[in-house]
């Protein structure tokens, strides 16, 4: 029996928060395994590492997934292949970017350019860059059809491929580093889980082989498309990473490693939302525009009434008892990383509002994603260093948690524009986070913590 759209988002949905959020815990569980084996330096040296890679996936992102999922096109075999060659000529282009960017680390390096003791001083770092430039070349063979199955909410095989390969790497990256206890375990590791995912995504029971192709007007609908995602994607990557660059060059190598485990455990539950937002509600909101987009609106504010209530009595709970998970996951080395978790968790109590984004999207209008995430990023770049220079890690930490605020008025302005705006719905559950952050607040004070 045909299931209905509201029936496959459930079912889709469901997949999402499960996989995604058994991928956060064995992240977890792989984290304290590995923060006992490798001293805090690695993990600073490695999420540098991680922002540039990420920077140049997103400098050279044209949207083929988002496109995929959003186009009429999606079903002929021309645009598909078409993608995948896109995709291909993309994970290409970024090995030979990060191979490029390592021989400049590596000469630049000790010239004295850096700050010594910094991050990016470190004589390993080009070697590591270099090594890790084969993650984005693997990538670029990903299947095509992972974006297909995600096109059509058939999120189960994708969920698998994603754990199963993010669990081999970790096991790779543990078995080294108790044997060799150095940076290249985790190095090795993950370039290992990009092999992994690539293999698996070729599976014969995932849809037909994908194949080269070369259709010029499929070319040119991704391109048209793609160009806004393009400068969106830069964007966010200087949002969404630019914290850990600007750190890179202010703090040490050891106080970076304890604030990226404070923003992996912060962006943990995050993360989900996010993913479930991109997997399932912009599939959903997409269709909803195909079909009949006179609900957009109803159909939008449904799903974010969920979303909304989920997202506000957690991060209640997470600002208020950061401290202790802190105390009760890491040792001594990493106490600081609590203070920076209850800060740095308040960032998660806007993205039901800038959910908008994805609805956006859906209606094509990529451009002015790119205008919100570019306002956040020069927002984000001004206010770091002047706030890390008049009040130390502290204030750098506090913007950073903030710094999605400044969308706030652009995506209430388009949403007006759209008429889909309704202010009751954008701010009616609020009231839960203050409530949720008195009650773990209350009971980490009754409990003596």
């Amino acid at each position: 029996m045909t299931q209905t759209l509201k029936q496959r988002a459930i079912h889709a949905g469901s997949w999402v928060l499960s996989g995604h959020a058994a991928s956060q815990l064995i992240r977890l569980g792989g984290n304290l395994i590995l923060t006992r084996l490798l001293v805090p330096e690695m993990f600073g040296l490695m999420a540098v590492v991680s922002v540039i890679l990420n920077g140049l996936a997103m400098f050279s992102d044209l949207g083929v997934t988002q496109n995929i999922i959003q186009s009429k096109r999606s079903d002929e075999r021309d645009y598909i292949n078409t993608a995948w060659s896109v995709q291909i000529l993309r994970g290409s282009v970024m090995f030979l970017l990060m191979l490029i960017l390592s021989i400049s680390f590596y000469y630049v390096g000790g010239s004295g350019l850096f700050a010594e003791g910094s991050v990016y001083s470190d004589t390993e770092l080009p070697f590591i860059l270099a090594a890790m430039s084969l993650t984005g070349l693997i990538s670029g063979f990903n299947s095509i059809n992972l974006a297909l199955l995600n096109r059509d909410l058939k999120l189960k095989k994708i969920m698998t491929i994603e754990v199963l390969s993010q669990v081999m790497g970790l096991l790779v990256m543990i078995a080294l580093a108790w044997y060799q206890r150095d940076i290249w375990s985790l190095v090795v590791g993950t370039v290992f889980s990009a092999f992994c995912k690539m293999l698996l995504s070729h599976h014969r029971s995932l849809g037909d082989k994908s194949c080269w192709g070369w259709d010029k007007e499929a070319l040119y609908e991704i391109f048209h498309f793609g160009k806004w995602v393009f400068g969106a994607s830069i964007f966010t990557f200087l949002m969404g990473q630019g914290d850990r660059l600007l750190l890179g060059g202010l703090v040490s190598p050891k106080e970076l490693g304890v604030y990226t485990i404070a923003f992996f455990l912060a962006m943990a539950f995050k993360e989900i939302v996010r993913k479930v937002m991109s997997s399932v509600l912009y599939p959903v909101l997409s269709e909803v525009v195909r079909s009949r987009p006179q609900d957009l609106k109803k159909v939008y504010y449904k799903m974010r009434r969920h979303l909304d209530a989920v997202v506000m009595i957690v991060v209640g709970i997470l600002a208020s008892t950061g401290h202790v998970v802190i105390d009760f996951l890491y040792d001594d080395r990493y106490q600081n990383a609590g203070w920076m978790l209850e800060i740095l968790s308040l960032s998660t109590i806007f993205l039901g509002i800038t959910m908008a984004g994805v609805c956006f999207m859906a209606l094509g209008n990529s451009k002015y994603i790119m205008l919100l995430t570019g306002v956040s990023a020069i927002f984000l770049f001004i206010s770091v260093p002047l706030a890390y220079g008049i009040y130390g890690l502290y204030g750098a930490v506090v913007v950073i948690a903030l710094n999605s605020i400044v969308e706030v008025p652009l995506i209430f302005y388009k949403m007006h524009q759209y008429k889909l705006l309704c202010l009751k719905s954008e701010f009616k559950f609020f009231p839960l986070f203050f409530i949720s952050y008195y009650m773990g607040d209350s009971v980490v004070n009754y409990l003596g913590l």
